[in-house]
């Protein structure tokens, strides 16, 4: 519970901070714009000299699939790896352990909390956008998809927030995290379908997304396919079983991050 009424106040004064100071929302929107917009006025080019199918699979369904990975990255929650590298490298994180507070708590709602306001806004008006422009595949018209995208996004929350803390953790032992950082983020990139549709994926690029860590993260990208109603079941299994690992390995860490901080900070 005090978990939870913490969240609760750091997501409120976050949130009312971004609404008050928008430049945030207007650096994610134009970063999205520039992105995702750029990449599906390409596949729709492609799409149309190709007949408005590729590998069986219309642009529409291609648009909505690319349009999930670029919002759900508006959450920025590879941010607490930088986070936590600099409260290593500034030292701040000997104060923070000494709160009465749980750090990873602290730093985990702190993130979802400052990157939510743009993710609302952004894929509220962006859905409306793109519904608009390239219509609702019936895929998305099943009552199976809304349930089943929550839950997934939910689970690709606290996937990505463990991932990203491991990175972070680490800076206890090489403090510049950097490197094991953009190797990660890489792979969640191009196995989560950012550039380069899932439904487009050679069977071993695929294989690999669909039982590694890196892609299960980013299966919000998979709901919007005709053969998500005979794979939900298994893939959101494999986003429970990948949370609860990197939760352990997250555990861990920071219990022995801890141990090194009391024995080098005294």
């Amino acid at each position: 519970m005090k978990a939870i009424r913490l969240g609760n106040k750091i997501i409120t004064i976050l949130v009312k901070d971004r609404a008050y100071y928008p430049g945030r929302l207007m650096m994610d929107t134009f970063a999205i714009i520039a992105r995702c917009g750029i990449l599906l006025t390409l596949y729709w080019y492609v799409f149309r000299l190709d007949g408005g199918t590729v590998n069986g699979v219309t642009f529409p369904i291609v648009a909505w699939s690319m349009f999930f990975y670029f919002t759900f990255s508006v959450f920025r929650l590879r941010d607490i790896s930088r986070m936590i590298m600099q409260d290593v490298q500034s030292g701040n994180v000997e104060v923070l352990f000494s709160k009465p507070v749980s750090y990873l708590s602290y730093r985990m709602w702190w993130q979802v909390g400052s990157g939510l306001y743009s993710f609302v806004v952004i894929s509220t008006v962006g859905t409306i956008v793109l519904a608009l422009i390239v219509g609702f595949p019936a895929t998305m018209l099943r009552a199976l998809f809304i349930p089943t995208f929550l839950l997934v996004v939910l689970l690709s929350i606290f996937l990505s927030l463990f991932l990203y803390t491991i990175v972070g953790l680490l800076s206890f032992w090489i403090e510049d995290n950097k490197p094991v950082f953009w190797v990660v983020d890489k792979a969640i990139m191009i196995l989560g379908g950012s550039y380069l549709p899932v439904a487009l994926f050679p069977s071993l690029m695929y294989g690999i997304a669909l039982w590694s860590p890196f892609g299960a993260s980013q299966f919000m990208t998979h709901t919007v396919y005709s053969t998500w109603a005979g794979e939900w079941l298994l893939k959101t299994g494999i986003q429970f079983f990948w949370v609860v690992v990197t939760a352990l390995i997250t555990l861990l860490l920071f219990l022995k991050a801890r141990k090194h901080v009391s024995v080098n900070g005294g």
